[in-house]
């Protein structure tokens, strides 16, 4: 019998699990699944590896071979200099001295072994994956250290983020969109990709698994703090690890074995000029208007942190970003590029390690709440780094670059031939 069940977060209809279940079958709004899990207990299982030692909260099925989980410590220096006093760093990425084991550098290492491992152990299709960079790395090392099939797909300028500390396996391909093509594209190809037999979507912020995955993060902190964190703050590109640490702490509380005042409070940041998500809750809206896609283009080329530019986020969506937001009484932020790298400096001198630019925007995003009033002196707060030591780690390892198996133009990506010449790539995938 299933651990765990799916509930619709629209019409609450239930579902047992089936991997390729993404959507509810009623007619209503589009609307999230959540994972229901049928017993409150959680226990850590120190004897699985990496992450799985949190599956008591995770949809999955087997384990898979991996190293990383988050890494959770209460600051000293940083949080003196910016005149907090339970500031805890939920750090993800590749830090030896603290026992950070995340090759890629990036919390993304925590989506892919949820997700494969509630895939079944010998399926015949092939996991196919959009990405900006993070997500796609993580998923590219895992699926090659593991063997599993994978169709990985990103916009050019993400292509420099594929990278790993062994080379790939041949059971991975990447495809790129490519010339002026961003993540948008990249989804969208992705999308004509799935449409031919065998192959299926990974499904973003639809996958109970991804988010679920994500959602250690939060669990990680709470079991280091012995208690729900007052405040959350992190960088937001689909929001999907927000929507997942909040889904985490409602778990945790219906468990009642972890203190907490009250909800938990989510701050929100992105990368300045490109804020969609910022601007629409600022202006009290649940909608996004539709980007015009040069100006969107443009914005995100201006960005630092590239992988906080998702145009069509699950925002609007029930369960999605602004209903966490809402219920949460959150907060959201917009961070430039020179905030962000000021921040990055600071936690580099303070904490000892490097971290990356959606990292910066969210350390910048916990400056601008102390500075306003937003947290107090004797809360306690998470500060989720979800990514950190990769000049670190590439500094001390040999780096391999995924090299590209097919790359399609803009013009390619929306032409009526497009599903004919991905068949003629990937037939013999």
């Amino acid at each position: 019998m299933s651990r765990y069940i799916l509930k619709c977060l629209y019409c609450g209809r239930e579902y047992d699990d089936d991997y390729y279940r993404l959507d509810c079958d009623s007619d209503h709004k589009p609307s999230l699944l959540r994972t229901i899990y049928k017993s409150n207990s959680f226990t850590i299982k120190e004897n699985s590896p990496g992450m799985f030692k949190y599956k008591d909260f995770l949809p999955v099925n087997r384990e898979i071979n991996v190293t990383g989980e988050p890494i959770v410590y209460k600051s000293k220096k940083l949080a003196e200099f910016i005149g907090l006093k339970n500031l805890y760093i939920i750090f993800n990425g590749y830090w030896p001295e603290m026992n950070a084991k995340m090759y890629t550098a990036s919390f993304k290492e925590l989506e892919a072994p949820s997700v494969l491992g509630r895939l079944p152990e010998n399926s015949d299709q092939t996991i196919v994956v959009a990405s900006a960079g993070n997500t796609g790395r993580a998923f590219a090392n895992i699926c090659s250290e593991n063997s599993i099939p994978l169709i990985l797909v990103v916009p050019e300028h993400s292509v420099k983020e594929i990278w790993g500390i062994k080379p790939f396996s041949s059971s991975v391909k990447l495809i790129v969109a490519g010339g002026d093509s961003d993540y948008t594209d990249a989804i969208n190809l992705s999308n004509r990709i799935v449409e031919l037999d065998g192959f299926f979507p990974e499904g973003g912020a639809k996958n109970v698994a991804r988010r679920d995955g994500m959602a250690t993060t939060l669990l990680s902190a709470a079991v280091a703090m012995n208690r729900i964190p007052d405040h959350y703050f992190q960088a937001i590109g689909s929001g999907t690890g927000a929507v997942a640490a909040w889904e985490a702490s409602l778990r945790l509380i219906e468990t009642g074995g972890f203190i907490h005042d009250g909800v938990m409070k989510l701050h929100l940041s992105q990368n300045y000029p490109f804020t969609p998500m910022v601007d629409a809750w600022n202006r009290g809206e649940r909608d996004i208007p539709p980007m015009d896609e040069s100006d969107a283009k443009e914005k995100i080329d201006i960005i630092k942190a590239k992988v906080l530019s998702n145009r069509k986020p699950p925002y609007s969506i029930v369960g999605g970003v602004y209903d966490v937001l809402k219920a949460s009484g959150g907060y959201t932020y917009s961070v430039t590029n020179a905030e962000a790298e000021e921040a990055m400096k600071i936690f580099e001198i303070k904490e000892g390690i490097d971290i990356c630019y959606a990292a910066g925007v969210a350390t910048a995003s916990l400056f601008k709440a102390v500075k306003s009033g937003k947290v107090k002196r004797d809360d306690y707060i998470a500060l989720n780094i979800t990514g950190g030591g990769e000049n670190r780690i590439k500094s001390e390892r040999e780096v391999y670059y995924m090299q590209p198996y097919a790359t399609f133009n803009s013009k390619d990506i929306y032409s009526d031939r497009i599903n004919d010449m991905i068949k003629s790539i990937l037939a013999y995938v």
